[in-house]
């Protein structure tokens, strides 16, 4: 009766509003699960970083003859490739942050293939030296870029990709090994070659890049905001904004606890790869006085069990848990080391190198893996964790030297295997984060 006589004066009853609509969640750029075009593009990538510096590295005696360098110059200027690359990683987590992975993979790749072509016109040491800085540079942070771009599709396809995608580098040093030989085999002079593989591997990186996954605006947290529970928020201000805040805050801040501990187990298997490659042969020749074969044919089982590890890694990670496989993997390769070093035989020489190898094939992308988790600081951490990293190839090396002036070459040895049982002990650093769940990679 009240609503009819309403009616009739020309008024309507008010009806209730309806509820409010929770705004719709902020979208990101990134699809949820990136198109197989992105792991194949980061794959190439990964292979084309492998490629190009060792074409230029397996011609060095043709540059050494080149520019008249005696042995401890040509030292010298290789040691700029990896003062390059120290130096200009710590940057580069700011730069992916702010411009993408595209862009600086692109314009470092640029400056590394630049670089690599202008070695044969250097006429000196120094001038070869400075050279090699500017390649260490472009390598250095054309390898940050490619890490974070990896751990972006790795999170969103929520797969363990990392140690394929390593493994496919080590591939690409293998195939870029080869073409130097085949190269300085047939007569190719370095002025030729070097800048032919430039091009060609710069064609590739920009064809890759073009299907690149873009940044996430928000990097995500390890756990759904809704779930992250905060004692302190203002009254009246949603949870989920705090937490996008305190993740750009996390952005600006300084080096956090985790990316430290991240950055001491790649230190421990970085210095464990750079002896192996530096020392073992010459350890075994000095040492044991085993014929020079003998010494490559261990150091080749000790790369190709890295190269084998690296790409079964993946379904072992999914399976058992990363921290798991890194203290299964420490453990492997502290037992090869000590095997090596202590008991005098070939064959366990063979089996020592091959679980050395094997043991250390997973741990420096499971370190980039789980640096790309850390919250709102995906860039930055993996450019700090490998800015460690590289510390420990650039400096192994002439630690194991240093030592092998006090006791013999193979007692030296054995303190790789204490430096390697750093991965056991901080593992759990490596956890995961909440970012990529426990499924084997496909491919």
């Amino acid at each position: 009766m009240t609503g009819q006589a309403s009616r009739r004066h020309g008024h309507t009853p008010e009806r209730p509003a309806p509820p409010e609509q929770p705004a719709p969640p902020a979208t990101s750029t990134v699809p949820a699960r990136p198109h197989r075009a992105a792991v194949a593009a980061v794959a190439v990538v990964f292979t084309l970083n492998g490629i190009a510096m060792a074409a230029a590295v397996s011609r060095m005696p043709d540059i050494k003859a080149h520019i008249g360098a005696s042995p401890t110059e040509l030292a010298f200027a290789l040691v700029c490739v990896g003062i390059g690359s120290v130096v200009a990683m710590p940057f580069a987590g700011r730069l992916v942050q702010r411009f993408g992975t595209r862009a600086i993979c692109l314009l470092f790749a640029t400056v590394a293939v630049i670089a690599w072509s202008l070695v044969p016109l250097a006429g000196s040491v120094p001038q070869l030296a400075v050279i090699l800085l500017f390649a260490g540079a472009g390598i250095g942070t054309w390898d940050v870029a490619m890490n974070v771009q990896g751990s972006i599709v790795e999170r969103h396809r929520h797969q363990v990709l990392m140690p394929l995608w390593h493994g496919l580098f080590s591939a690409g040093a293998v195939v870029g090994a080869l073409i130097g030989a085949a190269s300085a085999r047939l007569g190719i002079i370095i002025a030729w070659q070097l800048p032919v593989v430039s091009i060609a591997v710069w064609i590739g990186v920009l064809a890759s890049t073009a299907t690149f996954v873009p940044n996430d605006p928000v990097e995500p947290s390890p756990l759904p905001r809704e779930t992250v529970v905060y004692d302190d928020v203002p009254a009246g201000k949603p949870a989920k904004d705090v937490a996008a805040q305190r993740e750009r805050g996390a952005a600006r801040s300084g080096i956090t606890r985790v990316e430290i501990l991240l950055g001491l187990i790649t230190l421990g298997t970085a210095l464990g790869e750079g002896a192996a490659n530096d020392w073992l042969a010459i350890a075994l020749v000095d040492g044991r006085g085993a014929p020079a074969a003998i010494g490559a044919l261990t150091l080749a089982g000790f790369n190709v069990t890295m190269a084998i590890g690296r790409f079964a890694g993946g379904p072992i990670i999914a399976r058992i848990g990363r921290v798991a496989a890194l203290r299964a993997a420490g453990l492997i390769a502290a037992s090869g080391v000590l095997v090596l070093c202590l008991i005098p035989a070939t064959w366990t020489a063979f089996v020592g190198a091959a679980a050395w190898g094997l043991g250390l094939a997973i741990v420096f992308p499971s370190a980039m893996s789980a640096a790309g988790e850390v919250p709102g600081r995906r860039g930055r951490a993996i450019a700090t964790v490998s800015t460690i990293g590289y510390g420990g190839f650039l400096f192994g090396a002439p630690l194991i030297g240093v030592l092998a002036h006090l006791m013999p070459l193979l007692h030296a040895l054995l303190a790789v295997a204490a430096v390697v049982m750093i991965i056991v002990i901080l593992a759990p650093a490596a956890r995961e984060r909440g970012g990529v769940t426990r499924t084997v990679a496909e491919a």
